[in-house]
């Protein structure tokens, strides 16, 4: 008799806890090129901001002050990335420099080089100043979970097109072709797995489709007129980007 196996559907954990990649050490070691002063001027620039910090908003905040774009793209990362992981965790920016510290006591991360005890206690200072909570944060996350909060995401829609064709009795010859189509939508489910659903369309049904499609661009380019006459901005969400908008 084989052996019991229990299947569960999740993802696997991520957060601090379960270890720091070297990405983030990457980054975070750019801090420590930069200047106190410049940090705490970032800083002012990024709490004064009255929208929403995405990555390219904080970027932008970055350079304003800190003129060296690699620099501010490995900063606006580290702070989206830090910022998902502390707010999924519960955890602080104190925590997050105690699982630094473990990683860089690991004889393994030593011998890459990535970071240097001396670096470590420059972060132990500047990372606490450009991890805080900010503003424009709070309102970014809080987009992104309206975003999501109905409905699941969609990974990928297909439309198969393709002929059945129609035998005679004796299974000898064809008499004739039927066209199919099928809708393939796979959406990402509450576990992060993929979910799929297949529906079959007649032709009248892929024409409804074009016009139902068609129709929802239309209402969405007046909803964004509409929004820009009222001066609301649209945050930056995998919900709101245009196709190419992606980083």
């Amino acid at each position: 008799m084989p052996d019991p196996v229990i299947y569960v559907r999740g993802p696997f954990p991520f957060g601090p806890e379960f270890g720091i990649p070297d990405s983030l050490i990457r980054d975070a070691r750019r801090l420590v090129g930069v200047e106190t002063a410049q940090v705490e001027a970032a800083c002012r620039e990024l709490e004064a901001f009255p929208g929403f910090l995405d990555r390219k908003k904080t970027e932008e905040l970055l350079a304003s002050v800190i003129r060296d774009p690699p620099t501010c793209r490995a900063l606006a990362r580290l702070i989206a990335n830090v910022d998902r992981r502390l707010r999924a965790t519960g955890q602080g920016v104190d925590q997050l420099l105690s699982h630094i510290g473990e990683w860089l006591k690991n004889e393994e991360n030593q011998r890459k080089g990535l970071l240097s005890e001396s670096e470590f206690e420059e972060l132990k200072a500047r990372l606490p100043l450009l991890l805080r909570p900010l503003p424009g944060l709070e309102r970014q996350a809080k987009a992104e979970r309206l975003a999501q909060a109905t409905g699941l995401p969609l990974e990928k829609i297909e439309i198969i097109c393709d002929l059945r064709p129609v035998f005679d009795k004796d299974r000898d010859r064809v008499e004739g072709m039927i066209p199919y189509t099928t809708l393939r939508i796979v959406c990402k489910g509450p576990d992060g797995l993929p979910v799929a659903l297949e529906a079959i369309l007649s032709q009248q049904d892929v024409s409804q489709l074009a016009k139902a499609s068609a129709n929802a661009e239309k209402k969405l380019a007046r909803l964004r007129d509409l929004l820009a006459e009222k001066q609301l901005p649209v945050p930056r969400t995998d919900m709101t980007m245009e196709a190419g908008g992606n980083e």
